[in-house]
């Protein structure tokens, strides 16, 4: 049997098709082609596709050893109370990434502080540039060498990242580590940021995908520090001092690690650390406690019109449900049954029954584990129903053939490689690694942890977090059955964000 025939039965493809066919299969493949079991249920095109696999497995183990083989000149040191990873390049790469670190995110966050504080406390600068050049100067350096100067305020920490060509890097490192040891709070920069932040806040709920992904969070983490959302009015209040003041706070070398990939030495960035960051205040910071949110225990169901308008032909609908965190045992386990509920996701609700587009599975590996399962349909019902239990229960009822586990296909191993060819994505590989897992070598390693999941770990993931969802649908309330979502002994009605707790408009 064809790849043709197998996805599209009888229909003859021109050859001119072949190239987009085979990028589709591709893609189908990498979802869900290792999703396969030892059970008697599936058809014999299922077999098709393990066929293709064991092609492709010669190929593994080479591809394999090489996504795991750990550079060995990677090092780690600290520099004045600075904790720095290098990987240094040779002159063979001329791009130069710069990735500071700064541990806490949102459960650091003092209280009556809002996320906009740092946020704001991390953006101006790099619009503002050091205290002691002008700004209109600092920004014709910054557009003449092509530097690129990033910040993010993520929930478990923020980072301030450098990208620039090696020739440039003397001027480019003196530009930003002068922005986070002298910083400078330019009044016309701030009332930029200020402005767009604003106006993404009133777009928050416009797009009702987005809109199901905000209510989701307000509900799932109620009462917990992932909760905290800047608001506008926390924009409106901030000012000069208020910056100033948390930036004190901020920066203290206890909180932070730098991590550095490109042409540069480990002499340069000692010399350069010294004359700079090693200025900063040690401090006495301690990462703080993060439990599992009040409601990752129980199931319950907010079904809401979209924001500002009648009911609309499409629902959107996400399931938010709790995960193992970074050093959980389960935590490899989560990932591929993440990567086979996807698979299935596109195969059952999809292909089969033409439900949705383009469903989807996530998970995002914070302190505190979570996952999404998202479905845009006109059937919510159908969906879900179709989603709990040709997928979920599956999963929960059945173990997944120990074959099927320890083979990963040579595409996934291409994506692996494919994330880890720009100097950044390395930085932030090797940094998030030391954050979570407290080595930098796990980020190396994450490939083989994936085959060595076990049958048995997949199927009691799936029994311990594909359960109590907290299942958020913008779309038509009159398409919404409550009893195909909510277990029968869970007291409740839908309705608006009202009735469920923590739900915010």
């Amino acid at each position: 049997m064809t790849i043709e025939r197998f996805l599209f039965g009888s229909i003859s493809f021109k050859p001119f098709l072949h190239f987009g066919l085979l990028l589709f299969v591709s893609a189908f493949l990498l979802s869900c082609g290792s999703s396969k079991t030892a059970s008697d249920n599936y058809r014999a095109e299922d077999e098709e596709v393990v066929v293709v696999l064991d092609e492709e497995e010669d190929n593994n183990d080479e591809l394999r050893d090489a996504a795991t083989a750990v550079p060995d000149e990677i090092e780690e040191f600290t520099v004045d109370g600075l904790k720095v990873i290098l990987r240094p390049t040779g002159s063979s790469f001329h791009t130069v990434v710069a990735k500071l670190f700064i541990r806490g995110g949102l459960p650091a966050l003092p209280d009556g502080v809002s996320p906009a504080v740092e946020q704001m406390t991390l953006d101006v600068p790099r619009f503002s540039g050091p205290s002691w050049i002008d700004r209109s100067d600092f920004l014709r350096e910054r557009d003449r060498m092509h530097l690129g100067l990033g910040a993010t305020a993520e929930r478990d920490f923020s980072t301030l990242t450098l990208r620039c060509v090696d020739e440039n890097f003397d001027r480019a490192w003196e530009l930003f580590s002068g922005m986070i040891v002298e910083p400078g709070f330019d009044p016309i920069a701030m009332e930029n940021i200020r402005e767009r932040a604003i106006t993404g806040i009133r777009n928050r709920k416009i797009v009702p995908e987005s809109y199901a992904k905000y209510l989701a969070d307000s509900v799932f983490f109620y009462g917990h520090p992932y909760s905290r959302v800047a608001q506008e009015e926390d924009f409106k209040k901030i000012s000069v001092n208020d910056l100033q003041k948390y930036h004190d706070e901020l920066f203290v070398k206890s909180r932070l690690f730098l991590v550095v990939v490109g042409n540069v030495s480990r002499k340069e960035i000692t010399e350069k650390i010294k004359a700079s960051l090693a200025k900063l205040p040690k401090g006495n910071y301690r990462d703080p406690v993060v439990s599992v949110p009040q409601n990752a225990n129980h199931s319950s169901l907010l079904v809401i019109n979209p924001w500002g308008r009648e009911a609309i032909p499409t629902s959107y609908l996400v399931a938010r449900h709790s995960g193992p965190g970074h050093n959980d045992d389960l935590f490899y386990a989560m990932e591929r049954l993440r990567s086979f509920v996807g698979g299935f996701l596109f195969r059952e609700v999809r292909i089969k029954r033409n439900l949705s587009y383009a469903p989807d599975a996530a998970t995002y590996n914070n302190s505190i584990g979570f996952g999404d399962i998202s479905i845009s349909t006109a059937l919510p019902d159908s969906a879900w129903r179709v989603t709990k239990r040709e997928i979920l229960d599956f999963f929960q009822d059945n173990l997944i053939h120990e074959q099927y586990l320890s083979r990963v296909p040579a595409t996934w191993y291409t994506g692996q490689y494919l994330d880890m060819q720009t100097a950044e994505s390395q930085a932030t590989e090797l940094g998030t690694a030391w954050f979570h897992k407290g080595d930098w070598r796990e980020a190396y390693r994450a490939p083989l942890r994936h085959t060595e999941v076990s049958p048995e770990e997949l199927n009691e993931a799936a029994q311990k977090y594909m359960e109590n969802f907290t299942i958020v649908i913008v779309g038509n309330p009159d398409a919404v059955t409550r009893s195909e979502y909510i277990p029968e002994d869970v007291d409740g009605e839908a309705g608006s964000s009202s009735e469920v707790p923590g739900a915010r408009q």
